[in-house]
C-alpha cells in the first residue's frame, strides 16, 4: 500500500539527501507526493479543504520555500499547516540557493511534532523535482499492483495510526478507494447510501442509479444480468454490524474489473472497521449526526441531516461542556437544553465521551451570546460536575466545528495548568493555549526566548504571581485580581504599573500584552 520513507530514501534520486527531523518516523508509509509552492500556507490549506476534507496520512510534500524564502515565520506556519493536514513530511530542495539554510526555529518545530524534513543535497542547481516524483511514484505503483496476504492488517494499521478523532469507517473507505482507484459505497438494506467515497473525488458518476440497477442481480433476488453502465464493473459484499443489522458494500470500478481475492480482502477490512469504529453505523439520530460531524463522515452527515430535518449550515455556535462524572450526564444535558432553547431556535445537544457538544444556530439577537454562556456557567446547579466549558462562536461550517473540537481535545487537561480558577474559556483562549503548549515543547532555546519577555521579574515571586493572576485568571480586571490575591485593587494597580515598567510592556494595553500573556502561560506550564 505504498513504500516506507526509509525505502524511499534508498532510491537513486535521494543520493546525498539528509534527514533533518523526524528520524523516529521513517517507518511511515508514502502513497503519494504533492508539490507546494504557495506563499500563504493558510490559503493553501483552505484550497485543499475546499476540494475535499481528507486526512493526508500517506503523502509527502516537495517544496523549495521559494515564495516564503525570506520569512522564517511563514516557513514555520507552513510546517504547522502541513502537520495539521496529516502530511508525513517535507522534501526540501535548493537549500543554500533559495534559502541559505534551514532555520533552527523550523527544525525545532518539526522535531517537536515528529514531522519529517528531508533536505536534498545543498547548493546543487542540477536537482529536478521530476526525478524524485517519477522514482517515488514508480515504486509506489509497483508496490500497489498486488494485494498481498497482509493487506488487511496493513490497511487497518494505517487507520489506527491516525489521531483518535480521525479513526472512522469513512476514513477507512477513503484509504481503500485511493488504493483501488474505485468508488466505495455502503448502503443500508433499503439501498439508501450511508457512506460513499468517489474515485476520483470529483466524479459525477451516478452511483445511486448504478446500485439500484445492479443490486437485484448481485444479491440473487432475480435472475439474469443488468445492462452495463458507463463501462462500470460492480461488486457486492454483505457487511454486518454488531447489532446484527446488515449493510451492503458496493465496489464500482470504471474500465477494469477487480480480482475476486481483492474484493474479499476489501470486505474484510470494511467489516473490521465497522466492528471497531462503526457502532450503530446505520443509526438515524442526533447522536449519530454529531458523531459524523466530529469524525469527518461527510456523506453520512448529509444523509442524517436530511432525515432529521436539521440544517447544519445554520450552525453558528458551539459549546463544549466537559464533565467529571458520566452518571450525571443526563441531568446536565437536560438542564443545558432547557437553558439553550430559551435563546436558540436550532440546538443539537449530544454527549461524546466526557464532552457534551452543543451546536446552535438562529439565536434571538437581542441577547449577547457570550453572556448566555456566562449566565449558564454562573447559575447552573451542575457547576461542581463540570470541569471546563468552551464557548466557540462564528462556526462557519462543520469543518470549523470539527477543527475546534480537535483543538480543545489537543489542549486537554493542560488547560488546568494554565488557568487555575476558571471553568469558562473562549475559542481564542484555546488557540492561545495551544500555541503556548507547542512553544513549551520546542526546547530550551525557545523557552529562554519567551521567558526573556518576563525575565526582569522572574526572581520576584510576588510580582510574577500578580502578573499571571492579573492576565490569566482575572482577565485584566483589577477588582477581580485584588479579590484573588486578597489585596486592594489599588495595590494591584501599583504592582502592575511597576511590573510594566520593569519588563517594558504595558500589560494593560492589549496590543502590548499578548507576548507577556503567552509567556505567562508557558511559565505556568513549565512550573506546575
Amino acid at each position: 500500500m505504498g513504500i516506507t520513507v526509509k525505502d524511499m530514501l534508498q532510491l537513486p534520486s535521494f543520493r546525498g539527501a539528509k534527514v533533518l527531523t523526524g528520524n523516529n518516523n521513517l517507518h511511515r508509509t508514502i502513497s503519494s507526493l504533492s508539490v507546494l509552492e504557495v506563499s500563504n500556507a493558510d490559503y493553501s490549506s483552505r484550497i485543499v479543504h475546499s476540494i475535499q476534507e481528507e486526512w493526508y496520512a500517506e503523502e509527502i510534500v516537495i517544496s523549495s520555500f521559494y515564495s516564503i524564502k525570506d520569512s522564517v515565520e511563514k516557513q514555520c506556519e507552513t510546517i504547522e499547516y502541513l502537520h495539521e493536514l496529516g502530511e508525513v513530511g517535507l522534501i526540501l530542495y535548493y537549500v543554500g540557493i533559495i534559502i541559505p539554510e534551514v532555520a533552527d526555529e523550523v527544525l525545532q518545530l518539526a522535531e517537536s511534532k515528529n514531522f519529517i524534513i528531508i533536505c536534498m543535497p545543498e547548493n546543487d542547481f542540477s536537482l529536478r523535482y521530476n526525478e524524485v516524483i517519477y522514482e517515488v511514484m514508480e515504486a509506489i505503483v509497483l508496490n500497489n499492483q498486488t494485494i498481498n496476504d497482509n493487506f488487511v492488517n496493513e490497511a487497518l494499521e494505517k487507520v489506527s495510526l491516525l489521531p483518535e478523532h480521525s479513526r472512522s469507517v469513512e476514513i477507512t473507505l477513503k484509504i481503500l478507494s485511493d488504493r483501488l482507484k474505485a468508488n466505495v459505497i455502503l448502503t443500508n438494506t433499503q439501498l439508501d447510501i450511508v457512506n460513499q467515497v468517489m474515485w476520483p473525488r470529483n466524479s459525477s458518476l451516478n452511483v445511486g442509479y448504478i446500485i439500484e440497477t445492479f443490486a437485484p442481480y448481485l444479491m440473487n433476488m432475480t435472475k439474469g444480468q443488468a445492462e452495463p453502465v458507463s463501462n462500470c464493473y460492480v461488486e457486492y459484499k454483505s457487511i454486518h454490524q454488531k447489532n446484527g443489522e446488515a449493510l451492503h458494500l458496493f465496489l464500482i470500478k470504471e474500465n477494469s474489473k477487480l480480482p475476486a481475492k481483492t474484493i474479499d480482502k476489501i470486505s474484510e477490512v470494511v467489516q473490521v472497521a465497522i466492528n471497531l469504529w462503526g457502532d450503530k453505523h446505520n443509526e438515524v439520530s442526533e447522536y449519530a449526526l454529531v458523531k459524523a460531524i466530529i469524525n469527518d463522515e461527510s456523506e453520512k452527515m448529509r444523509r442524517l441531516a436530511h432525515f432529521l430535518h436539521i440544517d447544519v449550515s445554520s450552525i453558528q455556535m458551539m459549546w463544549l461542556v466537559y464533565i467529571h462524572d458520566l452518571s450525571q450526564e443526563k441531568q446536565i444535558r437536560e438542564e443545558l437544553e432547557e437553558h439553550l432553547f430559551k435563546y436558540y431556535k436550532t440546538a443539537v445537544i449530544q454527549t461524546i465521551d466526557h464532552c457534551i457538544i452543543a451546536l446552535m444556530g438562529n439565536c434571538s439577537y437581542k441577547y449577547n451570546e457570550y453572556e448566555i454562556a456566562g449566565e449558564y456557567i454562573d447559575t447552573t446547579n451542575s457547576a461542581p460536575l463540570i470541569s471546563e466549558m468552551v464557548y466557540a462562536p462564528r462556526m462557519r461550517n462543520t469543518q470549523d466545528v470539527r477543527r475546534m473540537y480537535r483543538l480543545v481535545n489537543s489542549v486537554g487537561r493542560k488547560v488546568h495548568l494554565m488557568y487555575e480558577h476558571r471553568k469558562l474559556y473562549t475559542a481564542a483562549e484555546m488557540r492561545s493555549m495551544k500555541q503556548a503548549i507547542e512553544l513549551s515543547e520546542q526546547g530550551e532555546e525557545i523557552l529562554e526566548e519567551w521567558m526573556s519577555v518576563i525575565d526582569p521579574i522572574l526572581g520576584d515571586p510576588e510580582s510574577i504571581k500578580t502578573l499571571i493572576t492579573f492576565l490569566l485568571d482575572a482577565k485584566g480586571n483589577f477588582d477581580n485580581c485584588g479579590k484573588m490575591l486578597f489585596v486592594h485593587k489599588n495595590t494591584v494597580k501599583y504592582r502592575i504599573r511597576k511590573i510594566s515598567e520593569l519588563i517594558g510592556y504595558d500589560v494593560t494595553v492589549n496590543s502590548e500584552s499578548y507576548d507577556v500573556y503567552i509567556a505567562c502561560m508557558i511559565y505556568r506550564l513549565t512550573h506546575s
